[in-house]
């Protein structure tokens, strides 16, 4: 059994992934959204038997607020919720400082190190290490001077899950240590300082815990769903995404392919995931924000021969289908049948069309390529009309919450 959902995340991303059998499930978990949709993950976790809220992996992919602010929120309420994690993936001021830097220099951002503030109390509060566990030297980072990339496997019944690193190498760590240095700064908060972090953290409304109880209600959900105008300011609250978009902001709708600039996204984690690891009946590339660049330089990697394809059950689009950070080199190495697309559409009107146009005109597998959204809006809408279903010969499924059952 292999189930991937993608939970309502608005903007962002927020994955729940099970494999194993009826006996023993196994899960991981990537992101948690931005603060305001943290009630659809934790009602998902309050509705497991008490003993079962228990995940093999818990992966924090970069430091915008639509990927980490639910995780921050879920931490500060694993006690009361139960919920126990084997090994937590997250690249916060300790491991980029591991980076070789000819600058030398320390680093720290705001949320950044509020969740390494979480993830170090964690670590003492359960007695175990699960930071990075598993990882080369505790970092997750692609070493391009040394040979292939780095793998972990996870315990399985009927086969292990195995992990392969596709995202982020030294260099893009290396961009995000720089931005990180200079908005620890513009809050005037010493790096590694947990008395100011924690009284940030306190005053953060939208960040609070929700403790153990099932609907509960959250001031900082209503009316976040809402698709706001072009002029409209962001929905996330307090703190927003620690490095922006780079210096030409959010890119839109008419950006080049492959352009993104983002350092966050840039340092972004994705994952080539095979079940089981030595006969894979399914594979996944779970991207993340990263940048295509990176992921072709990856893929170049695992398969050196340039005429190769890498077969693939789910493509879990970066950036949640931005223009910016999908090119037709990178699709024309994917041999996909599922397409998951994460958004409502809020803050920057994702998916662009011109992304979903270039992946159905690069769809390389045989059959028609099928596109998963999460959510059906005003941005997503178009893709449901059976006409043009019809007409371009792809597929596309728009529950509110969407479950792939594999």
């Amino acid at each position: 059994m292999f189930r991937i959902e993608m939970l309502p995340a608005a903007h962002g991303d927020c994955l729940w992934i099970e494999y194993g059998t009826g006996n023993r499930v196994h899960r991981i978990l990537i992101d948690g959204g931005p603060a305001h949709t943290y009630t659809a993950l934790r009602e998902r976790i309050l509705h497991l038997p008490a003993e079962d809220r228990h995940f093999d992996l818990l992966v924090i992919t970069h430091i915008d607020g639509d990927h980490i602010e639910g995780v921050i929120r879920l931490l500060q309420d694993a006690p009361l919720l139960q919920c126990h994690f084997d090994r937590i993936w997250f690249n916060g001021r300790d491991q980029l400082d591991q980076v070789p830097d000819p600058a030398g220099a320390p680093l720290g951002a705001v949320q950044g190190e509020m969740l390494g503030m979480l993830i170090a109390d964690y670590e003492a509060s359960s007695g175990r290490q699960v930071w990075n566990l598993g990882l080369p030297n505790r970092l997750a980072a692609i070493d391009r001077s040394a040979d292939g990339l780095p793998s972990v496997d996870l315990p399985g019944e009927q086969g292990e899950c195995r992990l392969t690193l596709l995202s982020p190498d030294y260099d893009r760590l290396l961009d995000l240590k720089d931005g990180w240095a200079d908005e620890l700064r513009k809050a005037r908060i010493p790096s590694g300082d947990m008395h100011r972090l924690r009284a940030k953290l306190e005053e953060s409304r939208n960040l609070r815990p929700l403790g153990d109880v099932l609907g509960a209600e959250d001031e900082a959900a209503e009316g976040a769903y809402e698709l706001p105008d072009e002029n409209d300011a962001d929905l996330l609250g307090d703190i927003d995404d620690v490095l922006g978009s780079g210096d030409g902001g959010e890119p839109g709708a008419t950006a080049e392919f492959g352009s993104d600039t983002s350092k966050a996204n840039g340092s972004s984690i994705a994952l080539l995931l095979e079940y089981p690891k030595d006969n894979p009946q399914v594979r996944f590339l779970l991207a993340g924000d990263a940048w295509a660049s990176v992921l072709q330089k990856s893929l170049d990697t695992l398969l050196p021969d340039s005429g190769d394809k890498l077969k693939l059950h789910g493509f879990k689009l970066p950036h949640h289908g931005s223009v910016a950070n999908l090119t037709p080199e990178l699709l024309q190495r994917l041999r996909c049948k599922h397409y998951l697309i994460s958004t409502s559409g809020a803050v920057f009107r994702h998916p662009h069309a011109r992304a979903i146009d270039l992946l159905l005109q690069e769809h390389n597998n045989r059959g028609k390529p099928r596109l998963h959204f999460n959510y059906l809006t005003r941005t997503t809408q178009p893709w449901s009309e059976l006409t043009d279903q019809e007409n371009r010969g792809y597929k596309a499924f728009h529950p509110a919450g969407i479950s792939l059952l594999l």
